[in-house]
């Protein structure tokens, strides 16, 4: 009896594990409709939709806690607050600079036209000229003095002069007038100021100051006292003229001129008619810096000229600028005589 009762459980147990298992095979395969009636919301091929957020479960996280929510919340606020903080701030430096400007103590000088003025050595009367410039683009810019007098240049920024050492009086301009390539910020205050060479007494000067596009912009017209520069050669293979437009707003006398660090440019300008403005063997007159170029011709209002520049037949290829500026002063008289008015 003993092994009757023995093997009877053994029974039991292998048939409970048996039922078990039928159990488990018919959720698996859904047989003959009867896991319809185990699982009446199983959906077939619901696994893929199955979100373990949404199932039930003490183990499943339902949403993120209150606390979690509040630390959210709260991080957002600082920084919006410190979004809203630095926003003041920058409003607060450009107020305080707007109003610098509108107390600038020094006259301002601006790309659409030049300044002139006289010099004199006398300490009472005008020892130098200084002027404030805020560029309205960053860039490089450039400054040049035009005229028959020695002059000086120095150009300061918070205080410190920009100049490079031994440079305020580089003679880098024509004949004894400088010339300053510099890379500025828009929105700064510069101050540039003027003053004749010790050697002399009294004296006319013209100062100009341009801005150099970037290259990309080759392709659209000039603008008033915005510079192009541009890549020329000799070859003809490669780009051997540069050809651009400029239409004046007001009809006037207009400065076009050409620059480079070391090549010998020439320059033709064309009538909206057609034919060339400039003068039987002026294209290459240089007239301007070393060998560059500039013609100062009355433009009229409305009307698109165009001027072409290329490389002197016997140079080098390099790069060349041209800009077309305005003065009160005539600058190629200016630089031939005292009388430049």
């Amino acid at each position: 009896m003993g092994n009757f009762s023995f093997r009877n459980t053994i029974g039991q147990k292998m048939k409970t594990k048996l039922m078990t298992a039928s159990t488990v095979l018919l959720l698996l395969f859904n047989t003959g409709g009867q896991a319809e009636d185990i699982l009446p919301n199983a959906v077939v091929g619901g696994w893929g939709n199955f979100n373990p957020l949404t199932a039930g479960g003490d183990d499943v996280v339902l949403d993120i806690t209150e606390e979690r929510k509040e630390e959210e919340r709260r991080a957002h606020e600082a920084r919006a607050e410190a979004e809203r903080a630095r926003l003041a701030e920058l409003a607060r430096i450009e107020e305080e600079k707007k109003e610098a400007r509108a107390n600038d103590i020094y006259p301002e000088i601006y790309v659409t036209r030049a300044k002139v003025f006289r010099l004199y050595r006398d300490e009472l009367v005008d020892l130098h000229r200084t002027f404030s410039y805020y560029p309205e683009f960053t860039g490089w810019h450039v400054f040049q003095t035009y005229g028959p007098s020695d002059t000086v240049m120095e150009i300061y920024h918070n205080g410190e002069s920009i100049v490079n050492e031994g440079k305020s009086d580089g003679d880098d301009g024509d004949n004894y007038n400088e010339l300053q390539h510099k890379y500025l910020e828009a929105g700064e205050r510069y101050v540039i100021q003027v003053y004749l060479e010790y050697k002399s007494d009294v004296g006319d000067a013209i100062l100009n100051v341009r801005l150099q596009e970037h290259l990309n912009d080759l392709d659209t017209p000039l603008t008033l006292g915005f510079a192009k520069k541009f890549w020329l050669s000799t070859d003809d293979y490669d780009q051997t003229h540069f050809t651009t437009t400029f239409t004046p707003e007001t009809t006037g006398r207009y400065n076009i001129e050409t620059y480079s660090a070391d090549e010998d440019t020439v320059m033709e300008i064309y009538h909206p008619d057609g034919y060339s403005m400039v003068a039987s063997g002026e294209s290459d007159g240089d007239r301007g810096v070393d060998n560059e170029e500039l013609q100062v011709k009355t433009f009229e209002a409305g009307k698109t000229y165009t001027i072409q520049v290329y490389m002197q037949d016997s140079d080098n290829d390099g790069y060349a600028w041209v800009h077309v500026w305005r003065s009160p002063w005539h600058p190629l008289n200016c630089s031939l005589s005292k009388k430049c008015y």
